[in-house]
Parts: C-alpha cells; structure tokens; sequence
C-alpha cells in the first residue's frame, strides 16, 4: 500500500499569512480538512486585535442588513455566498455559544472574546496538520512557476502553491495592525487604494463643550459638509479633550476625513433629545431624512417650558441632564437651551490617526478578486482575507462578519483545489 509523502518542512500545501480573524478562520478549515497547512503571525501571539474588540466581549458579527462601504457591492457577494447564520454555525462547530441580540448583534455567551480566541486555537492545537508560527515578519512575496515563496524578517524562505494573505490592515497598529503586505500585493498587479483611519474619535472645535470632557451622553450626530448633511448616527458619544469620541462619532469618521481631505469645510451637529425622552435611543446610522433640526428644537423647547412651569427655573435641569452639561445651559434663555441641545454646531477640524481606529478604509481594489472564492482574478492561487480588501464596516460586529467570511471562503476553495490537484 503505497504511502502519502509529506511536502517538505518549508513547502507546505498552504501558506496562511497573517492570525488575526479571518486568518485563524481559514487555519481551523485547512485543519478540518488535514491540510498541510503553515500559518504566520508577526507578533508573539495569535489574536491579539480580537481579543480586545467590543471592549472586551467581542462583538463576532451581525445578522441585520449589511452596512458596508468601500467596495460595498463585494461585500455583499461574500456575505451572500457566506453570510451570517454559515458564520455561526462554524463557531458552534467550535464548542462557542452564541447569544444573538434584537439588535442583531451576536456575542458570545459568556461576554468573554478570550473564549472565542480559545475555541479557534484549540482547534489549531489539536491538528496535526497546521502548524502555527509566531513572530515571524513576512516581508517578501514573489510568485514561483504556478506557486508562491516569501522571505520573512528573520530570512527564512517558505514554498507553497496556494497562499492566503489574511494580514489586516493599518488600524490599531499597537494590536498588530499594518499596511507592511499591501504593497508586495500591489507589486502583484493588484490595485492599491489608499488607506485611511475608519471608526475613529472626530477632531473638533472644543470651545462650546469645554469642561464635558470624559461625559458620555447618548445623542445623534449629523455630519455637514459645506453646510449639506451628508451622513448621521446615533448612539453613546463621549465627549473628549479633541472632541467627540463614542460610536455615533466613530461611525462618522470615514465621511469627516474623505471631506476634510478633499478641502470641505466639515462641521459637526449634536441633538440630545434622547435624554428628554423626545427621541428613541439607538445605536446605528441614520438616514439623513429622519433627522429633522427644526422638528427637534420645537419639541425640546415645547417640553421645556412645560417643565419648567411645573418645576421651576432653579428645577428646570435636575434630573434631566448631567450635571456638567446642565452647568453649560442653565444660564441660557428656553430658546437658546433647545437650540444648544439640539442642534449644537462643532467644526470638524480632523480625524484621529490610525493608532486611534478601530479598523482601516482602502485597500486592494475588491475588482480584483472573485466574492465567493476570495481567489485573485489575475494570480490565480493567491487568496485575499479580511481588512487588506478594501472593505470597512460599521460599529456592530460588521468588520468581523467580514473577516470571518472571507477566511472561510478563502479556506474553503484553496481546500478545494488542493483536492484537485493531488494524484
């Protein structure tokens, strides 16, 4: 009975470069599959990034409508070749327990990312087909015959005929994050669209909110640029000593800094009507045609004089605001306090770096690569994962929905072909 032989030590079937999200997912399928499989991470562990997203808990996906932007319409090929309830079911595969919420957002039981970092790393541990090499930089990509070989910091050199490139993206470079790949793979013949922080804190004018540093305030935002509103969101903001900070904020980021790039002069609406009462409190972007400034002050100003005659001036706030914002508006006349709750203009002055951004915008242009294999249109044999796709999601487990999927899809057709192409 003839024996199957082993490529050598250095010439797995498959190379996985990267052990963020959408790289450990692509591991556990080669494992699944008994895949020759060699996976490379820079830094000294695995994960690092996924276990400090959702503070903590870890937001894995979302089963609600896509919020994506970018090459918005490549995400959706993904999601519709694998989507959300496909996600879940290779987690539950895993051992984790997920608890969806109404919101459609998706934890996992416990509250704790380190379970689903320890459900992914498990899976890897017990494989005797994967192996998993920390702190090794790769620094070079080249293509060899229908193959591939790259050259890592360290100098060693490893050969297969498929890789995936699962290494993420500039964001949050402390985690792990780094454009260093982008242009090896642009050096390819892929198309490189530039960076820019995604989901990060808004720079502002700080005068009229000077001393609500560190307040965090339920409220909706709406972006302007040049006087036209242009995008809004809603849910918990913190107010800073550069300004707006929180997830109604974040989510505003991609638009401020497009804005601010091209010149625009980008300003910056806060409504508080949520802390009346006078406004349901969500967490998500919002058309602009639900936000209506005139609407909202007429409402706030109707419910203020209606509690003020039965309070009293010196009562008028107590209870109704923090103390530190009813500090800025007690002085104000009715008029001006619903103005100032409800339609407080802050200039946009910037958009704080990479090391503050939860996640990157730009990428390999997306037209490059097919949505439901991840393979290279023009190499073939080469896979594209996750944030290094020009590909960024809202607050709300989108970008991991993403990572996800495209490691599994990635995974799946380099399997697949593998299968092929032994005798």
């Amino acid at each position: 009975m003839p024996t199957t032989q082993r490529p050598p030590k250095n010439k797995p079937d498959l190379i996985i470069i990267g052990g963020g999200a959408s790289g450990l997912a692509a591991a556990c399928v080669a494992a699944d599959a008994g895949l020759d499989t060699l996976l490379l991470e820079k830094e000294e562990r695995v994960g690092r990034k996924l276990l400090a997203t959702g503070n903590g808990r870890c937001n894995l996906m979302n089963f609600g409508e896509p919020a994506y932007w970018g090459d918005s319409a490549f995400a959706r090929g993904v999601l519709t070749a694998c989507g959300a309830e496909e996600v879940a079911r290779f987690f539950e595969g895993l051992g984790l327990v997920i608890r969806r919420e109404a919101d459609g957002r998706a934890y996992p039981a416990s509250g704790q990312a380190a379970c689903v970092l320890d459900c992914l790393r498990t899976r890897l541990e017990d494989s005797q087909s994967v192996k998993v090499r920390t702190s090794c930089t790769v620094r070079e990509i080249w293509r060899r015959g229908e193959g591939f070989s790259i050259r890592t910091q360290g100098g060693e050199t490893f050969e297969a005929d498929r890789l995936i490139v699962s290494a993420g993206g500039p964001a949050a470079p402390k985690l792990g994050g780094s454009e260093s790949l982008a242009a090896e793979l642009a050096g390819l013949g892929h198309r490189l669209v530039p960076f820019r922080p995604a989901l990060s804190a808004l720079m502002t004018d700080t005068a009229p909110v000077k001393g609500l540093s560190g307040l965090r305030v339920p409220a909706c935002l709406t972006l302007f640029r040049d006087a036209r509103p242009v995008s809004a969101s809603a849910g918990e903001m913190l107010f800073t000593e550069y300004g707006l900070s929180g997830v109604c904020a974040m989510q505003l980021s991609r638009e401020a800094g497009e804005g601010l790039d091209a010149g625009a002069a980008m300003e910056v609406s806060l409504d508080f009507s949520t802390l009346a009462g006078l406004a349901a409190p969500l967490m998500r972007r919002v058309r602009i045609e639900e936000t209506d400034a005139k609407a909202a002050y007429h409402k706030m100003l109707d419910f203020l004089r209606r509690r003020e005659g039965r309070l009293g001036a010196a009562r008028l706030y107590t209870g109704l605001l923090p103390r530190m914002m009813a500090q800025k508006v007690q002085a104000l006349s009715l008029q001006k306090a619903a103005q100032w709750l409800t339609a407080l203009r802050l200039r946009v002055t910037g958009v704080r770096g990479f090391d503050a951004a939860q996640v990157s915008s730009g990428g390999l242009s997306c037209s490059d690569f097919d949505p439901g294999t991840l393979q290279s249109r023009l190499v073939p044999g080469l896979y594209v994962t996750g944030e290094t796709l020009n590909v960024d999601g809202d607050c709300g487990g989108y970008n991991l929905l993403f990572a996800w999927a495209t490691g599994l899809l990635a995974a799946g057709h380099a399997v697949q072909e593998a299968g092929k192409s032994r005798p």
